[in-house]
């Protein structure tokens, strides 16, 4: 077995581990602390296995795996922003939430919960895919997963994270987070929430296109097999 082969199944192993790790923290913390104590709870292990995405980027860009570097450099920025540009830096939007429905007495709705229950599938899902295939054969039910569940999830992960920003936005705006005003020394003036503004813009043409891509290669991969050969 080669190096490369050997390095890519750690890295999807450790992957596969990290964010089930993050979905079982999340889930026990939601129960026994309620959801404004996920992030607390879970904030190391999600800043380490969104960060260590940074590295598909570059396996992308050096060949070391066969992915669209366009797609993946959009994918991983957007989390990037997310975890460190909002989450991190603008505690109010570690709390938020918009309740849509209740089921059972249970509110359901768009918070932190439910952007780490649709990453965290769709990741535990996509490596384990990966891991899979690497071995050579990828159980069905992983591949049928893998090009289905998107369906929902995505959408989930975006309006999810789309709303986290939005929380923490005024947080952003009042305490200067990251920018940097003029006059000083070099000139130059960085205003934080303006690049967040135009960052999640680009989510408008971007969020259709990476979901078309999506199910455009849920028909190739999961066509049946009369229809590949026509």
């Amino acid at each position: 077995m080669s190096l490369k082969k050997n390095y890519l199944l750690a890295y999807n192993a450790a992957l596969i581990f990290g964010w089930a790790l993050v979905l079982t923290v999340t889930a026990k913390a939601c129960i026994t602390l309620g959801p404004k104590h996920v992030y607390e709870n879970v904030e190391v292990m999600l800043l380490g296995a969104q960060t260590a995405a940074v590295m598909e980027v570059l396996h992308a860009m050096f060949g070391i795996a066969r992915s669209p570097v366009l797609v993946t450099a959009m994918q991983v920025s957007s989390r990037l922003m997310v975890v460190w540009g909002v989450l991190y830096i603008a505690p109010p939007s570690r709390a938020a939430f918009l309740p849509l429905a209740n089921v059972g007495g249970v509110d359901l709705g768009l918070g932190l919960p439910s952007l780490l229950f649709a990453w965290g599938v769709t990741e535990v899902v996509r490596y384990s895919y990966y891991f899979f295939k690497l071995l050579g054969t990828v159980p069905h039910a992983v591949t049928w997963m893998r090009y289905t569940f998107f369906i929902v999830l995505y959408p989930l992960g975006v309006a999810s994270e789309l709303f986290l920003t939005y929380s923490g936005f005024p947080h952003l705006v009042s305490t200067g987070a990251l920018s940097y005003p003029m006059p000083n020394p070099y000139n130059i003036s960085i205003h934080f929430p303006s690049i967040v503004v135009m960052f999640f813009l680009g989510y408008v043409p971007g969020f259709p296109m990476l979901y078309m891509y999506m199910v455009n290669q849920r028909k190739k991969v999961l066509a049946p097999r009369k229809a590949k050969r026509a």
